[in-house]
C-alpha cells in the first residue's frame, strides 16, 4: 500500500509578513545594548567551544539566539498591542504566546523562549497559514490575557500556550491549543524528558506540536466552512477537502476530495496547491484502488496527475506534495530510481512530516531494504503518535514478513487492519505469513476477507517487481513472495 500524500497539511514556506509596526519587541536599554553587543561578539569566536559544556552551551546559545532578535528590532518604536489589530482571523492563523517559565530559575527562562520561536518555526509550513512573528508574540509575555481577547487584538484564530517545569535534572513541558472564536481548548499534550537530553526534546516538541496543530487547525476550520455551504468560495473548498485527508483512507473518500479539489480549481485555475493535491489523490485512486480498473483507465489517471503535478511545480517549485505524484508515476511507469529521487526530494522539503518519511520508507521497501523501511516508519510514528499516517502499519508488517519475521508480521497487519480494513494488501500479506506458519484455518479467512475487500485482486495487481526494480527486491520476490503466494492459495 502506498502512503497516503494529504493526510496532513504541512510543508516548508515562509510566514506571511506581519504589519509593519507589529515587527518589534519591548526594547532594551541603550546601556545593556552595548554591553551585550561587546559580550557576544567575543562570545561569536568562541561559542562552539562553549557548546560542549551542555549546560553553559545551552544557555549561551539561547542567549545568542534571542540578541539576534534584538538586534533585528531594537530601532524599532514600541506599540500598544491593542493599538494596531490586525485583520479579522483568518481560518488557519495562529500565535505561539511565550511559554511561561516555571521553573522557579530565571536563568532557566531560555528554555521556554527557545521553545517559542522553535515551535513558532516548525508551524510556519502549515501552507496557507498567517503565523503571527515571535516580536509581536513576546509583547504578551507575562501580560494575562484569555484566548479570545488575544484574538481580537492580533487577529489569528488560534493561540498555543504553554509552560516549563523542572525537577532536578528532569523537565516537563506542556502545551495547550485553544480556538479563539469560541475559548474552547481544543489540544493539549504534555512532554517528559531529562534536561541533560534537552536539544533532543525541544526538538520532539516542536515537530510533535506542528504536526498536531496543523491537524487540529483543519480540522476546526473546516468545520465552521461546513456552515458556509451558500457561498462556496476556494479557500473553504480547499479546507473541507484537506480535512477529508486527515480522515481514513477510502476510495469514497478520494472521490470527493477530487470532487472538491476540481471545483476549486474551476474558480481558481491557477492555484497549484488545489492542482497538486487534485494530482496526487487521482493517482493514489489508482495504485490503492484500482485492481477493478482496466489499463486504459489507470493511464489516464496517471497521465492526468503527472500533468497537473508539473504544472503546479512549475507555479510553485517548494509544493513537496508533487513529488508524490511525480514518484508514483515513476514507480508505475517502470522507474524505480526516479521514484526514489521524488521521495528523497519530498523528505528534503518536509523534514518533519510523517508522510514524507514514509513515502521515502515505502521507496525501501520496494527496493528490498526491509531494516530500514522499519526504522524510518517508527520514526515517522514518533513525530505525530497520536496520529500516525494508516499506510505505516501494514508496511512494517510486510517490512517484518520480508525480513522471515512472520509473528512480527502479523502483529503490525493485524493492527493495520484495525485502523482501516478498507485496505486489501493486508489480508493477502497474512494469509502467506499464516500459511508459513502452517495456521491454514486463518489462512482462508483472510483469503476470504481478501476476496470480500477487493474481489478482482490477484497477483498481477501488485508487489511484482519491474526491470528497474533493485536485485534485493526481485530476489525476495522470487524467493519467497511467490512461493508464499502459492501456498497460501492466493488467486494469480
Amino acid at each position: 500500500m502506498l502512503p497516503l500524500t494529504s493526510r496532513h497539511p504541512m510543508t516548508n514556506r515562509k510566514t506571511r509578513p506581519a504589519p509593519k509596526e507589529a515587527a518589534t519587541i519591548l526594547p532594551i536599554a541603550a546601556p545593556t545594548q552595548t554591553r551585550l553587543a561587546k559580550l557576544f561578539d567575543k562570545l561569536k569566536h568562541v561559542k562552539g567551544a562553549i557548546v560542549a559544556v551542555a549546560g553553559l552551551g545551552a544557555v549561551l546559545s539561547g542567549l545568542y539566539g534571542y540578541w539576534t532578535i534584538y538586534q533585528g528590532v531594537k530601532v524599532a518604536t514600541p506599540w500598544s498591542i491593542t493599538a494596531s489589530p490586525t485583520a479579522n482571523a483568518g481560518s488557519l492563523s495562529i500565535v505561539v504566546l511565550p511559554f511561561a517559565n516555571q521553573t522557579g530559575d530565571p536563568q532557566k527562562a531560555y528554555i521556554a523562549d527557545a521553545l517559542t520561536t522553535s515551535i513558532t518555526s516548525d508551524l510556519s509550513r502549515i501552507r496557507d497559514a498567517f503565523i503571527i512573528p515571535p516580536a509581536t508574540a513576546f509583547l504578551y509575555k507575562e501580560k494575562p490575557a484569555s484566548a479570545q481577547q488575544i484574538g481580537r487584538e492580533v487577529g489569528v484564530h488560534f493561540v498555543l500556550q504553554g509552560n516549563v517545569l523542572t525537577s532536578g535534572e528532569n523537565i516537563r513541558i506542556s502545551a495547550q491549543l485553544a480556538d479563539t472564536q469560541s475559548g474552547a481548548q481544543l489540544w493539549s499534550e504534555t512532554f517528559d524528558g531529562e534536561l541533560i537530553n534537552l536539544f533532543a526534546l525541544q526538538d520532539q516538541v516542536t515537530s510533535r506540536v506542528g504536526n498536531s496543530i496543523g491537524r487540529e487547525m483543519v480540522i476546526v476550520a473546516a468545520r465552521e466552512s461546513e456552515t458556509r455551504k451558500s457561498s462556496p468560495k476556494a479557500a473553504d473548498l480547499m479546507m473541507r477537502a484537506n480535512a477529508l485527508g486527515l480522515k481514513s483512507e477510502s476510495l469514497k473518500n478520494h472521490e470527493r476530495r477530487e470532487s472538491l479539489y476540481r471545483q476549486v480549481l474551476v474558480l481558481e485555475p491557477n492555484n497549484s496547491s488545489a492542482m497538486a493535491r487534485l494530482a496526487v489523490t487521482l493517482v493514489l485512486q489508482t495504485l490503492n484502488y484500482g485492481s477493478e480498473m482496466d489499463t486504459a483507465a489507470k493511464e489516464e489517471r496517471f497521465v492526468e496527475g503527472r500533468d497537473l503535478a508539473l504544472k503546479a511545480k512549475e507555479l510553485d517549485p517548494d509544493n513537496a506534495i508533487v513529488y508524490a505524484t511525480l514518484g508514483y508515476y515513476a514507480l508505475y511507469h517502470d522507474d524505480y530510481s526516479g521514484y526514489r529521487r521524488a521521495a528523497e526530494t519530498r523528505l528534503s522539503l518536509q523534514p518533519k512530516d510523517p508522510l514524507a518519511m514514509a513515502y521515502l520508507a515505502y521507496a525501501f521497501l520496494c527496493g528490498g531494504e526491509p531494516a530500514r523501511v522499519i526504522e524510518l516508519d517508527k520514526q515517522a510514528i514518533n513525530l505525530d503518535p497520536k496520529h500516525p499516517p494508516d499506510v505505516i502499519w501494514q508496511n512494517i508488517g510486510r517490512a517484518y514478513f520480508m525480513l522471515g519475521d512472520n509473528d512480527a508480521a502479523i502483529e503490525f497487519l493485524l493492527k493495520s487492519l484495525q485502523v482501516n480494513p478498507s485496505y486489501a494488501e493486508p489480508y493477502a500479506y497474512l494469509a502467506m505469513a499464516y500459511a508459513l506458519k502452517g495456521d491454514n484455518d486463518k489462512v482462508r479467512a483472510m483469503v476470504a476477507e481478501l476476496h470480500r475487500a477487493a474481489p478482482s485482486y490477484n497477483l498481477f495487481n501488485v508487489d511484482k517487481p519491474s526491470m528497474s526494480s533493485p536485485t534485493a527486491y526481485k530476489e525476495f520476490y522470487e524467493k519467497k513472495y511467490l512461493p508464499a503466494w502459492r501456498e497460501a492459495g492466493l488467486p494469480e
